[in-house]
């Protein structure tokens, strides 16, 4: 018991800022192996944006219909997100997020309007860890259940939200603190649905229906503290579908945006301070370094997380 105990008075701090920063919400899905004390959580809000110049046409990077007025697509997304420890083992997320979309002149054979905004997708997950590093020999160790219910916004679009549809997912994921530094890794299966085709896109057909293509996605993380209240971390991201068509198929049109095969590839880093008792401030910064039928994108984001109930959050 007093190993345990002086294990947790030694780790406590750094699984605390592990469980905030992936649950704070972002552009993309993560998960975390690491639970908050039980009865705790956290509320989230965040800014993030996307920049693009060119993006990929099957693996090669061109500007496309980018070029004809020099264009940058672009996307704002405030997002909302609420992280809650049922137990010390199971602990339930919830997120969701309004999103604007902006491309100079619509794009030309795209068409479309140059804005659109609205509410974004939902995400729901619950992550149950069955092995904790405090107390077995072994890395922390969860399984994460999520699902993502679309916004109402139209797809079809160069600068559409996203593809609409609903979809489920599962992920294991492993993590482990060691006395300088933390690494964590997720390795997952995402499968996702259909979506009505816009009428009003090019190409168009009335009443099809499209099959948004399954992906497996990966996250990996490493992160150190720098004294008692800042953090640093890099993460990798890789999503890679299992099916879909090209851009520039023989048939392909913008209308069937939903049905590519979107790979992309993410680098980038966070980095973590706390402000004061409960409340914490973040920054992320990073660009698709690799991808297919994707936007080459430069992503910068920055929120705050408020830590609440028990010790996680200071007595809020």
């Amino acid at each position: 018991m007093k190993i345990r105990t002086s294990l947790r008075e030694l780790l406590c701090p750094l699984l605390l800022f592990a469980a905030t920063l992936f649950s704070a919400p972002s552009s993309f899905g993560q998960g975390t192996p690491w639970i908050a004390e039980p009865r705790t959580g956290s509320i989230s809000v965040s800014y993030f944006n996307q920049n693009a110049t060119q993006f990929y046409r099957g693996s090669e990077i061109v500007k496309g219909p980018l070029a004809a007025t020099d264009a940058n697509l672009g996307q704002n997304t405030v997002w909302i997100g609420a992280n809650y420890a049922l137990s010390d083992a199971v602990a339930l997320d919830l997120q969701t997020g309004w999103a604007e979309s902006y491309v100079d002149g619509a794009v030309g054979p795209s068409g479309g309007e140059e804005n659109y905004s609205g509410l974004y997708d939902t995400h729901l997950s619950l992550t149950w860890r069955f092995a904790d590093e405090l107390v077995d020999d072994l890395p922390s160790l969860a399984v994460r259940f999520g699902a993502t219910v679309p916004g109402g916004y139209d797809t079809g679009y160069i600068n559409s939200l996203g593809d609409g549809g609903t979809s489920f997912e599962w992920s294991l994921i492993a993590g482990k603190f060691g006395s300088v530094a933390g690494v964590s890794g997720e390795f997952g299966y995402r499968e996702r649905g259909s979506t009505s085709i816009n009428t009003s896109a090019v190409g168009a057909i009335e009443g099809v229906n499209v099959d948004i293509p399954s992906e497996i996605f990966v996250n990996l993380w490493v992160f150190v503290p720098l004294g008692n209240r800042i953090r640093i971390a890099g993460n990798y991201r890789f999503s890679n579908s299992t099916s879909g068509i090209d851009i520039g198929d023989e048939d392909f049109s913008p209308s069937r945006f939903p049905e590519l095969e979107e790979d992309r590839q993410i680098l980038g880093g966070r980095v973590f301070a706390d402000l004061f008792s409960g409340v914490s401030a973040y920054g992320f910064y990073g660009s698709v370094v690799g991808g297919r039928n994707t936007a080459k994108s430069t992503i910068l984001g920055f929120g705050l997380s408020v830590a609440l109930g028990g010790g996680f959050g200071g007595g809020l």
